[in-house]
């Protein structure tokens, strides 16, 4: 494998790791909530990820249904809430949207939570048929000692700097 070939590698590869990462962080997660009655609509409720980490986004997808007949309700505002339990810190809030979603069924957003402890999470719905919401507590840990798409990236880049040289040093013995 030529110099060349394994930067043509990582040029491909690379991109694809990150857009990897960039969609896992967009829907799906673990489901903590649903589907649960709220109001005339029935709510599911999912992170990620599955722990919550300060300094961290958390990612939250909201499902909303109409519990006749379980078809998705797209016209409803959402907006998720988290309030610190243990500490006097102001709530964070922030509207879920379709727009994040990649199939448009979703409501997603994205919260910053940069204190860890516990949170009451409030998941409120309006919509023409009324109102409701669901709370859940969520225990945010502290951030993470690793950065494990960083030591990915580190070990991905010794893989290839150790064939280069192995293949370099297979041609020197070829001459």
């Amino acid at each position: 494998m030529t110099l060349k070939r394994v930067a043509t590698a990582l040029a491909v590869l690379l991109p694809l790791l990150v857009q990897g990462l960039w969609v896992g962080a967009h829907g799906g997660g673990q489901l903590v909530a649903g589907p649960v009655q709220t109001g005339p609509y029935t709510l599911s409720v999912w992170i990620n990820p599955p722990q919550p980490r300060s300094g961290e986004p958390l990612h939250f997808t909201v499902g909303v249904a109409a519990p006749q007949d379980g078809a998705p309700v797209l016209d409803a505002q959402i907006l998720v809430t988290m309030q610190a339990l243990e500490q006097d810190l102001a709530p964070i809030a922030a509207p879920a949207t379709t727009d994040q979603s990649i199939n448009k069924l979703f409501y997603e957003t994205d919260l910053d939570v940069e204190q860890p402890g516990l949170y009451l999470a409030t998941v409120a719905v309006a919509g023409p048929e009324g109102e409701g919401d669901l709370s859940l507590e969520l225990d945010v840990q502290p951030p993470s000692p690793f950065n494990w798409f960083l030591l990915g990236l580190a070990g991905l880049s010794l893989v290839m700097v150790f064939g280069w040289w192995r293949t370099r040093r297979s041609r020197e013995g070829d001459k």
